[in-house]
């Protein structure tokens, strides 16, 4: 083998007709994605099954509408050309939330290969199974110039990578299949081959990359039409089995206990970052550029290293806090269900902070998602938040199906949108391992 290459009312807001949309789609999808109605799709194993698997994604139904074939004309194109994921985006979020990147231009400060940098996409992507995603790295690391052999060895055998490499594709296969179980000895075993805001880059960039998985695979974007597929490897070749995908992610055994969860948390409060963190006027610099003034918080610390790549980050989360058609109480309680599901203690505490500030008590939180006091459309949110985050793999049309039930195709697609910000900030923060001590209120 060759060497690879270098406070709204939702009760008024419901759209309740939504779901026979929803099945008007699947009759119109034909049988290719008939089962993903109520069953997930199939992780292909091997490269063939893999890329045949790509290439059936064009003929997919979105789980809700592409946008009038009037806007592809409006979108600006990029590298990849008209994505049907920036389509989605403009069409279904607010100006302030569409951008997945802004900080896409090359950031001085990251010190990581651009093309390293997407083979990290790949593997996140293979582990989440997100074949829109997986469709997208695989074109740009076969423009990059990296071969087929190359391909298969990221999928099949990480031997043909220099040992950093192969260090960060086991760090990223980790962090995005279990993030509770990240430790300090999953950063240490990185600090051979690379500096410590390396490592930042690396966590910021898997970070991020989950979060595009959840917003793509869950609403079951298709691939544009234009991409091709194939492999001119020989058929044996191809059958190797992956060494990346999973069958379902590890179990987490979680927190059912309210005096085992706050004993933890409180523990958690003291933790010191793992990670370096930007001084506080770094972020007050990236707040007041934006129009912005407001005390520091410790993940925005994290992000404040990379002014490109991370700054753009601070005021996204910010603007998701109060813009959109969500009601701002079903975000914060979207963030603490996934932050639990993720055992991401310091986003807990900022949700906890969030909920205690609108009148909620520590136990009324611990609940949330399990309360028989919740309104049908929350516990539908809740439950679709907590079954994205624990386990994207899993999603099928029936998932959406039960958002739709209660909200619009745009608050559906916010409700997606924030359970991905989740997992980057889940992500983020408990890599770092962060506390929250000297937070200031």
């Amino acid at each position: 083998m060759v060497p690879p290459s270098g406070s709204l009312s939702l009760a008024t807001t419901s759209f309740r007709s939504m779901p026979l949309v929803l099945a008007a789609l699947l009759a119109a999808g034909g049988a290719a994605w008939a089962d993903e109605a109520t069953q997930p799709k199939t992780i292909p194993q091997t490269r063939q099954t893999m890329l045949e698997a790509l290439d059936a994604l064009k003929a997919r139904t979105p789980r809700i509408p592409l946008p009038p074939p009037v806007a592809r004309t409006a979108e600006p194109t990029g590298p990849l050309g008209v994505v049907n994921n920036g389509l989605m985006r403009t069409h279904y979020l607010p100006a302030e939330l569409r951008s997945a990147g802004p900080q896409r231009q090359p950031d001085p400060a990251l010190k990581l290969d651009s093309q390293f940098a997407v083979e990290l996409f790949w593997i996140v992507s293979r582990v989440n199974n997100c074949h829109y995603c997986l469709g997208h790295q695989e074109a740009k690391l076969a423009t990059a110039g990296m071969t087929e052999e190359g391909l298969l060895a990221l999928d099949t055998d990480w031997k043909f990578f220099p040992l950093e490499q192969q260090a960060a594709f086991a760090f990223a296969r980790k962090l995005t299949s279990a993030p509770q179980a990240v430790t300090a000895a999953d950063i240490d075993s990185l600090r051979p081959h690379f500096e410590p805001t390396q490592i930042l880059g690396i966590v910021l960039l898997v970070a991020r990359y989950n979060s595009t998985n959840r917003w793509t695979d869950s609403l079951g974007i298709p691939q544009e039409d234009h991409r091709e597929f194939r492999s001119q490897l020989p058929a044996e070749e191809q059958q190797r089995p992956s060494q990346v995908t999973m069958s379902g992610f590890p179990p987490r055994a979680g927190f059912h206990d309210f005096a085992a969860w706050k004993s933890a948390f409180d523990r958690a409060a003291t933790r010191v970052s793992r990670l370096p963190l930007a001084e506080p006027a770094a972020v007050e610099s990236i707040l007041a550029a934006g129009g912005g003034k407001s005390s520091p918080r410790e993940y925005e610390r994290l992000l404040a290293n990379f002014p490109v790549a991370g700054g753009p980050w601070i005021g996204q989360v910010r603007a998701a806090e109060s813009v959109g058609e969500l009601p701002n109480d079903l975000k914060e309680k979207i963030a603490m269900v996934s932050a639990r599901a993720d055992q991401a203690w310091y986003m807990q505490h900022r949700a906890r902070r969030a909920l205690v500030a609108r009148g909620l008590d520590e136990r009324q939180i611990f609940a949330l998602g399990a309360s028989a006091d919740a309104s049908p459309a929350e516990s539908a949110a809740l439950a679709f938040a907590k079954k994205l985050t624990l386990d994207p793999q899993a999603m099928t049309d029936a998932d959406i199906g039960a958002l739709l039930a209660h909200f619009t195709a745009k608050q559906s697609a916010e409700i997606v949108y924030h359970v991905g910000l989740a997992a980057f900030l889940d992500r983020l923060t408990e890599a770092a391992g962060l506390g929250w001590a000297a937070e200031q209120p």
